[in-house]
């Protein structure tokens, strides 16, 4: 199983680094129809909505695709209220996830539904922005907090883990997997603060913006949303009786099970870059 996602996750960051060669453009455009799956399997969970999920999936991948190809840059008060939107429902879930993390919470079809309407495309306009702002490397430090939470969680669960985070959302996950996920961010962070050219990396630039001491705590919270947008999905899984979101990707499911956490990060990071 290990192997499986190792493997799949190899042919995905190719097939991205693929997409960056070719240019920006291109990245957003593999962003929208990899969102466009998103919105497809999101439907798929949702009973009253799964005879439109194939609608909802063209819908979304091919506005991102307009957007992407148009050369379509978000911005104005529109496009930040879709931000902090999108940002205050990750912080309510955030709660609810760990209020719920013994007990469970279900989802009603039409929450999931307006939750969907509001953050796929939030989301995709997050990594639009960023693509526009500072091109594929500043796009690539936000995914980065999504991966190196996800893995380095994983492996510190799997190898330390003894205490259970969330026995009724996702019981494999435990406290030292989150531990994991906040301490191999941090040190990221740190080097690349040291290392890499500050304009080009999404945490750099946040922490320049709101300081030291707000912009750490920032990405702490971010690393958190991550965790949230994984228990998040999990919750919606629980409910539909499904075990992934998808089968389209060997040893990870869905594009769902791949992007969830990053459809919590991505608006929230754009969020707080445009308001710091």
């Amino acid at each position: 199983m290990l192997l499986t996602r190792v493997i799949t996750a190899a042919v995905l960051l190719l097939l991205f680094v693929g997409a960056a060669v070719l240019g920006t453009t291109w990245l957003a455009a593999s962003m929208a129809l990899c969102l466009g799956l998103v919105a497809y399997e999101w439907c798929c969970m949702i009973q009253s909505a799964r005879r439109w999920a194939p609608v909802a999936g063209v819908v979304m991948a091919a506005g991102g695709l307009f957007a992407a190809l148009t050369g379509a840059v978000p911005q104005g008060g529109v496009f930040l209220a879709l931000e902090l939107a999108a940002t205050a429902i990750w912080m309510g879930l955030l709660g609810v996830c760990f209020a719920a993390r013994h007990r469970g919470f279900a989802v009603t079809d039409r929450t999931s539904l307006v939750l969907a309407v509001v953050i796929l495309p939030a989301t995709f306009l997050a990594m639009l922005w960023l693509l526009r702002a500072g091109g594929w490397p500043l796009f690539l430090s936000v995914f980065l907090i999504v991966w190196l939470a996800d893995v380095c969680a994983y492996f510190a669960g799997r190898f330390f883990g003894r205490h259970k985070m969330s026995t009724a959302i996702s019981p494999k996950k435990t406290w030292e997997g989150a531990a994991g996920a906040f301490v191999s961010v941090l040190a990221a962070v740190l080097i690349a603060w040291n290392v890499l050219p500050h304009n080009v990396v999404f945490s750099s630039l946040l922490i320049e913006r709101a300081g030291p001491v707000a912009g750490t705590l920032l990405m702490l919270l971010l690393t958190a949303v991550s965790i949230a947008g994984d228990l998040f999905e999990s919750a919606l899984k629980r409910h539909a009786g499904i075990k992934d979101s998808g089968r389209l990707l060997p040893g990870h499911g869905g594009f769902f099970d791949r992007l969830d956490a990053a459809l919590a990060v991505f608006p929230c990071a754009v969020a707080a870059l445009l308001v710091s």
